[in-house]
């Protein structure tokens, strides 16, 4: 990647260039964000004197006009088509601090990451200092800076936000997974489906005795309550050959759930910056470290194939 900064305006390095911005971000999680900035010769922005004013007024005061504002300088500036903006403006008087997570998602859609990173930060600031108690409910906010740091190609980055993001649940849901399959597979049942929605997890399980099914329920969920202590776990026993209520899989690498968390996000970042970091990696004759790395992968989504893929290469290739 080149290190050559572009040229911006007085008012634009004010706005967008200075990494300060970012120190309590960094202060607040496990990651250093010293690599998001400066911008390199191959990003795209808007240097644009009304846009940032506009921005810049909200920042200042937090209001329906100042937000009005911005939208109509993103209209102007081909941000966002007058469709949207107007639908936006219809509520407007909703939005509160989210309106920076509004604002980074017009960047990130316009493919100026760094950009988008400078209002989701200032939306997770407040979500970690003023607002701790709306973190479930703006958990997206975080997955997008995950988004972001993966686009620009911040993989070291990108993992270690996402893990932080993520913590113990996505191991949690493997290990309960496997003690549901080790209960049912040696009577021939198996996981249909999953779905969650904040701390509550539910499994459609096939198995061909339902009164065995309800003694295994105690069992499984002493079990997974070592390993969830957070979750909430319930069971629908369906009859061994029934088709899958499950979402469709077909052309999809992750293994099917309905999910209304963040937590799918968070995985699809963390999986595919890792599968470019061990490409990095083995690229530089790292094949142990890279190795490591996808292992972690397949173990945190076994169905996604890419991963198992690049294992495989990388078993038949020499480490320096």
């Amino acid at each position: 990647m080149t290190t050559e900064t572009p040229f911006w305006s007085s008012d634009f390095r004010r706005l967008y260039c200075d990494a300060t911005a970012f120190d309590s971000f960094s202060a607040l999680h496990p990651i250093s964000f010293k690599r998001v900035l400066p911008f390199q010769s191959p990003d795209e922005a808007v240097d644009d004197r009304n846009l940032i004013a506009a921005e810049e007024a909200h920042l200042a005061e937090r209001s329906d006009a100042t937000r009005r504002g911005v939208v109509e300088e993103y209209v102007r500036c081909g941000l966002l088509q007058e469709s949207e903006a107007t639908d936006l403006k219809s509520v407007i008087d909703y939005f509160a601090a989210d309106f920076f997570e509004l604002m980074g998602l017009v960047y990130a859609n316009a493919g100026m990451f760094r950009c988008a990173l400078r209002w989701h930060r200032e939306l997770i600031k407040e979500l970690d200092t003023q607002n701790p108690n709306l973190r479930s409910d703006e958990e997206d906010a975080y997955a997008s800076v995950g988004y972001c740091l993966y686009s620009l190609g911040l993989f070291e980055e990108a993992i270690a936000w996402s893990k932080s993001c993520i913590g113990p649940r996505a191991l949690a849901n493997v290990v309960c997974e496997a003690l549901i399959a080790y209960e049912v597979q040696p009577v021939g049942g198996e996981i249909q489906a999953v779905e969650r929605s904040g701390p509550r997890t539910r499994y459609t399980v096939s198995a061909i005795d339902a009164s065995d099914a309800a003694q295994s329920v105690a069992r499984l969920k002493e079990a997974m309550k070592v390993f969830a202590p957070f979750e909430d776990v319930y069971f629908d026993w369906i009859a061994c050959g029934s088709p899958s209520s499950g979402v469709q899989a077909e052309g999809y690498p992750f293994k099917a759930e309905y999910d209304a968390s963040c937590l799918l996000r968070h995985k699809m970042n963390l999986i595919f910056a890792t599968c470019w970091q061990a490409d990095a990696l083995a690229e530089r004759g790292y094949i142990p470290e890279a190795k490591r790395l996808l292992a972690e992968a397949t173990m945190l989504e076994p169905n996604a194939s890419f991963v198992s893929e690049r294992l495989r290469v990388l078993d038949h290739q020499p480490s320096t």
